[in-house]
């Protein structure tokens, strides 16, 4: 898929995933050798080497940071407003790879991720970057619950590309029209009431439990094409896979779905 968005030319700055796509091997190995920079989560048990040429895990790094290493950023917005958490950035003895640890200020629950970064973008994008997986993965969940995403049966690749284009297509018009709905932006041609007759009352559209539109706009909408989207994202969200499961060999078969 990343080969396909590639081939495309789709604009993106980033690609971040889970730990499932944190620790593939081969996944990174590509993305480095095409310079794509990431920010991925991994386990962790995940070792690496320090400037100090030690090697260590991920958890066993966290234990040794000082106080002062840590600050306190938002990484994006949820349904219970900002996603605010403590981070912590670690150089590796690579210089274009680096280590960010995220601890919960509830109840110091910690997360780590590996990042490729050989352009040196400064901790602030490495955050946000790290928090962009939420708002994605809601526009998944809404798709999912709102136009069935992962309602098909298919056996062929070029099948269940209609359908996760067409779900796509029915998710970006209900996004586009609840966020008119909520600007007031009706559009009604005849939104004049006539003595003899039962003023027009528009319909609406909502999406609930739904990303910002902010979010909606750039993750689910092919038509967005004067705003660059600058993250590409791999994971899982709600349940059922949005990947189809051929019965048989499927020689050839290629996806070019948006992740």
């Amino acid at each position: 898929m990343i080969k396909a968005a590639r081939a495309a030319k789709v604009p993106f700055a980033w690609f971040t995933a889970d730990e499932e796509f944190g620790q593939n091997p081969g996944l990174c190995d590509y993305l480095q050798t095409n310079h794509i920079p990431y920010v991925m989560a991994v386990p962790k048990n995940t070792r690496f080497t320090d400037t100090a040429g030690t090697t260590r895990q991920c958890n066993e790094l966290a234990r040794r940071l000082r106080p002062n290493a840590w600050q306190r950023r938002a990484c994006g917005i949820g349904a219970k407003g900002f996603r605010v958490y403590d981070w912590a950035l670690t150089d590796s003895a690579d210089p274009d790879h680096q280590y960010l640890t995220r601890r919960s200020i509830d109840n110091g629950e910690l997360a780590f991720y590996h990042c490729y970064n050989p352009a040196r973008a400064g901790f602030g994008d490495l955050v946000l970057v790290a928090g962009a997986r939420w708002p994605i993965e809601e526009c998944f969940g809404s798709g999912k619950n709102e136009v069935g995403l992962d309602n098909y049966q298919v056996r062929t690749w070029n099948a269940w590309h209609r359908h996760i284009t067409l779900a796509m297509l029915a998710q970006t018009y209900l996004a586009v029209t609840a966020q008119q709905t909520k600007k007031g932006d009706l559009r009604q041609p005849n939104n004049r009431t006539h003595p003899n007759h039962e003023p027009n009352h528009p319909s609406t559209a909502v999406l609930s439990h739904s990303p910002s539109l902010k979010s909606a706009d750039s993750s689910t909408s092919p038509t967005a094409t004067n705003t660059p989207s600058t993250t590409a994202c791999a994971g899982r969200s709600g349940a059922g896979s949005t990947k189809p499961r051929p019965a048989g060999p499927m020689s050839g078969a290629t996806s070019d779905s948006r992740s």
